[in-house]
C-alpha cells in the first residue's frame, strides 16, 4: 500500500503511531512537461515524499528549474492531468496522484503576498487517512480575491487540496499556504452540486473528490471561534491584513507591535468617539452661473466615465488575441500545424460539403454527430453515404476522396452518463490512409491560453483560425464587450437565453473562444498553443448580420477527454477490440482509459431492485 505524509505535531484525531508505518511497498511513476510542450519526462518514486522531492531526483527537472528561475523570483505551478486541471502545492503528497499521471509545470511571477515560509515537515501516513478536494481560485462576488498570488488566479481555475481525516478545513487551508487571510475571516466552502455550505471549522472527512467555491459565510468564522483560537491566529491575520491594504481600505496604518500588543488592543474596550466640530459653511456669492454650467456638463461626464469602464477589459482581449496570433506565427508551431493539418478532412454527401473531420488514428475519423446526421433507428447505420476528402486545399482539386463505412463506430448527441453534453461520431474509412493520427497529440484542455482551429468553413478549402480561450467566469464580460462593439444588432437574447442562462453543466462541458469559423467547420480539430489536440469545434451562438451574413457572438468546442472516454466505453460494449487495444497502448491515454473503465464497471453493475 502506498503511504503518504502527515505534518509533524499536527492534531488530527488519529493514532500517532502511524508515523512508524513501513514504506517498503511504495512505488509508482509520474510524468511531467513544461508549458504543455510535447516533450515529456518520466520520474520514478520509490518512497513516500512530496511531489517536489520526487521531481528533485530528476536531472532534467533540476536543469529546467535552474533555467527558468535564473535569479528571478518565480513560483512553480503544478497542474494535474485529470479534470478540473487543478494546481497542487509542491508539498502535495505524491501518493495521492494516479500512477503515471502527467503533470503540467509552469513558472509564474511570485506575488508580493506569496508565502515565503518554509514548507511544513511531514511524516509518513497511510493513504486511506487522506482526502483530496478542489477549491476555485476565484470566490463569490463579495470575496473574490482568495489567493495570495494573483498570477495563480489568472493561471488556473482550481487548486487541489489535501487533508488528513480528523482535522478541520481551516487547518488544511493554512497548511496549503496559498490562500489569503480573508478566507479565514469570512469565508465558507460552497458545494454547487448539493448546494451545501461547509464551515471552515468542519472536519474534512467527507470532502474527498468534491469541488467547492468560496462564499461569504452567513456566520463569519471569527465570530464562532473561541478567544484562545483567535489569539493563536492573530499574528497571521495581522500579516494578511497588511498585505491586503487595497482590499480592506483601512484608515489607520497596520499595527507594528507584537502579537501580545495586538491582543491587548483587541481586548480593550472601544473608546468613545470624539466628534470634531466644523465651522458652518457659507454660500459663495456670484457662483450661480458656474453651478449651472457644472450641472449641464454632469450628464456628458457620466457618459464619458461609463465608456471608460471597460477600457482595461478591451485592452486585455486585444492583447490576448495578439499573443495567440504571435504564438502560432512561431516557425516551429507553424511547421507542427502544417503537418497535423494534413490529417484534417472535409466530409461530403453526394459531393456536397456537410462539415469537417480529422483522422484520429488508423482509419478512424472523428467529427460531430450533427454533421453526419441521425442514424437509422435501433442501429449504428448512417442514413446518408459519406465521403472524406483529404488535402482539399485548392479549388482546382477535389482532394483525396475516400468513402466512409456505412456504420458508425461510436456516436452520441446528448448527455452522457457522467452528465457531460456531447456531440460526436467516430467513423471508419473504407481503406487505409497514410497520414498521422492526431490522437498521438492529445492532451487535456487548458483553462486559458491560445487555440487554433483547422477545418473547412463555408464548405471551402482548408483554413486555420487562431484565437484564445474565454475563461468561464469571463463569458458575461466577453458578451458585453461584443455587443458594445456592435450596438446596432438586436440579438442580446442569443447570449442571455442560450449562454448566460444555460445550466452550469452545459457551460462546463464546453471550451469557449471567438472564431470566424461557422457553417461547414463543425468537426474541426482544436489545438492549444503547443499544438496539442484538445477538442472538437462544434458550434456557436450565431445570428444573421448585415446583408444576411452569418455572424456569431462566440464559438465553442467540446473537450476531447469526455469524447474519448465515451468512445472507449461504447467500443468495449460493442466488442471493438481494435479500438480498445489501441487506446490502451497509448501513453497519453492512461487517464482516459482509467476513467472509462471505472465508468464502464459502474454501468455494468446490476441494479438493486429490492
Amino acid at each position: 500500500m502506498a503511504k503518504c505524509y502527515k505534518e509533524e505535531g499536527e492534531r488530527c484525531g488519529l493514532d500517532t503511531d502511524t508515523t512508524q508505518i513501513k514504506t517498503e511497498n511504495h512505488g509508482h511513476s509520474l510524468r511531467f512537461r513544461v508549458n504543455q510542450e510535447i516533450k515529456k519526462f518520466a520520474v520514478t518514486c520509490d518512497k513516500p515524499r512530496t511531489i517536489l522531492e520526487t521531481f528533485q531526483t530528476n536531472f532534467y527537472f533540476k536543469a529546467i528549474c535552474k533555467k527558468k528561475q535564473n535569479g528571478r523570483n518565480k513560483e512553480i505551478v503544478i497542474r494535474r492531468e485529470q479534470m478540473p486541471r487543478a494546481a497542487v502545492t509542491p508539498h502535495f503528497p505524491c501518493c495521492l496522484l494516479n500512477d503515471n499521471e502527467l503533470l503540467d509545470l509552469e513558472f509564474i511571477r511570485s506575488g508580493e503576498n506569496s508565502n515565503t515560509a518554509k514548507p511544513p515537515k511531514f511524516t509518513v501516513h497511510p493513504r486511506e487517512n487522506l482526502v483530496c478536494f478542489y477549491i476555485q481560485t476565484r470566490g463569490d462576488e463579495n470575496i473574490r480575491r482568495l489567493m495570495k498570488n494573483n498570477e495563480l488566479t489568472r493561471t488556473v481555475d482550481y487548486v487541489c487540496m489535501y487533508a488528513v481525516k480528523g482535522e478541520k478545513v481551516k487547518v488544511a487551508l493554512k497548511r496549503d499556504g496559498r490562500f489569503s487571510g480573508v478566507i479565514f475571516r469570512k469565508g465558507a466552502l460552497y458545494e454547487q452540486e448539493t448546494e451545501s455550505i461547509i464551515n471552515l471549522s468542519n472536519l474534512v472527512d467527507h470532502l474527498d473528490g468534491k469541488q467547492f467555491q468560496v462564499k461569504v459565510s452567513p456566520h463569519p468564522t471569527g465570530s464562532q471561534e473561541s478567544s484562545q483560537e483567535l489569539s493563536q491566529e492573530s499574528e497571521e491575520i495581522v500579516k494578511d491584513e497588511k498585505s491586503e491594504a487595497s482590499e480592506t481600505h483601512q484608515e489607520e496604518k497596520p499595527n507594528q507591535n507584537s502579537t501580545t500588543a495586538q491582543e491587548k488592543k483587541t481586548d480593550a474596550p472601544p473608546k468613545e468617539k470624539k466628534w470634531r466640530k466644523f465651522p458652518d459653511t457659507k454660500k459663495i456669492t456670484n457662483t450661480e452661473e458656474i453651478l449651472k454650467l457644472l450641472r449641464e456638463q454632469h450628464g456628458d461626464l457620466l457618459k464619458t466615465l461609463k465608456e471608460r469602464e471597460n477600457v482595461d477589459v478591451k485592452k486585455f482581449f486585444r492583447e490576448e488575441y495578439d499573443k495567440s496570433t504571435q504564438r502560432f506565427l512561431e516557425v516551429k508551431n507553424v511547421k507542427r500545424l502544417m503537418d497535423r493539418s494534413d490529417s484534417v478532412c472535409q466530409l461530403r454527401v453526394n459531393d456536397s460539403a456537410v462539415g469537417s473531420g480529422f483522422l484520429l488514428f488508423g482509419r478512424f475519423i472523428l467529427t460531430n454527430a450533427h454533421v453526419v446526421g441521425d442514424l437509422v433507428p435501433r442501429s449504428s447505420k448512417l442514413k446518408q453515404k459519406l465521403t472524406a476528402a483529404f488535402h482539399f486545399e485548392d479549388l482546382t482539386s477535389v482532394g483525396n476522396v475516400i468513402p466512409v463505412e456505412e456504420n458508425a463506430v461510436a456516436y452520441l448527441k446528448e448527455k452522457d452518463d457522467m452528465g457531460n453534453y456531447l456531440d460526436f461520431a467516430l467513423l471508419e474509412l473504407s481503406r487505409d490512409v497514410k497520414l498521422p493520427g492526431l490522437l498521438t497529440f492529445y492532451s487535456p484542455p487548458p483553462t486559458r491560453g491560445a487555440v487554433c482551429i483547422i477545418g473547412h468553413p463555408g464548405g471551402g478549402v482548408k483554413q486555420m483560425d487562431p484565437s484564445f480561450i474565454i475563461a468561464k467566469e469571463d463569458i458575461p464580460q466577453a458578451a458585453e464587450t461584443y455587443f458594445k462593439k456592435n450596438p446596432n444588432i438586436h440579438v442580446f437574447h442569443v447570449i442571455t437565453q442560450q449562454c448566460l442562462t444555460e445550466d452550469k453543466e452545459m457551460r462546463e462541458s464546453k471550451i469557449f473562444y471567438h472564431s470566424c469559423f461557422f457553417h461547414g467547420s463543425s468537426g474541426s480539430p482544436l489545438f492549444d498553443q503547443h499544438c496539442n489536440l484538445i477538442g472538437v469545434h462544434t458550434g456557436g451562438y450565431v445570428y444573421e448580420g448585415e446583408r444576411k451574413k452569418t455572424r456569431s457572438v462566440m464559438e465553442y468546442s467540446f473537450p476531447l477527454i469526455h469524447i474519448l472516454v465515451n468512445i472507449f466505453i461504447q467500443c468495449s460494449n460493442e466488442k471493438r477490440s481494435d479500438v480498445v487495444q489501441y487506446f490502451e497502448s497509448q501513453s497519453n491515454m492512461k487517464y482516459v482509459v482509467q476513467v472509462a473503465k471505472e465508468q464502464f464497471e459502474r454501468n455494468s453493475q446490476p441494479m438493486d431492485t429490492s
